[in-house]
């Protein structure tokens, strides 16, 4: 009879979070470079034929994927910063009142946005 498997790290653990975040941040990166090329291909159609309310359409969209895609990474950030201040909330306060500093990059730059 097969034995249950029994994961020795939790599934979401730090590391694998990052990974994710990291490979999602890339893709937000092309996609709004994408989108900026894209936006560019339509400008220039503009520039040739002004009266083309299509393409001004088509920029309209393309710059709101852009923004879009840029949104979507500052959440992330934002949920990461969250995250890493919901689970060490007792760290800190250690740290805190012993005087020594170890706080992360997350939680400087969680500090800096509120």
């Amino acid at each position: 009879m097969p034995s249950q498997y029994i994961l020795k790290k939790p599934v979401l653990d730090s590391n694998r979070l990052q990974k994710v975040a990291k490979k999602l941040l890339e893709e937000a990166s092309e996609d709004r470079k994408l989108a900026l090329d894209t936006m560019k291909y339509f400008k220039d159609m503009v520039d040739e034929n002004g009266t083309d309310s299509t393409a001004k359409g088509l920029i309209v969209d393309c710059l709101k994927l852009a923004q879009n895609s840029k949104d979507k990474t500052i959440r992330l950030l934002d949920l990461m910063l969250k995250m890493d201040k919901g689970n060490k909330p007792d760290e800190i306060e250690k740290s805190k009142a012993s005087g020594k500093s170890t706080e992360n990059v997350f939680s400087v730059l969680n500090d800096l946005t509120d």
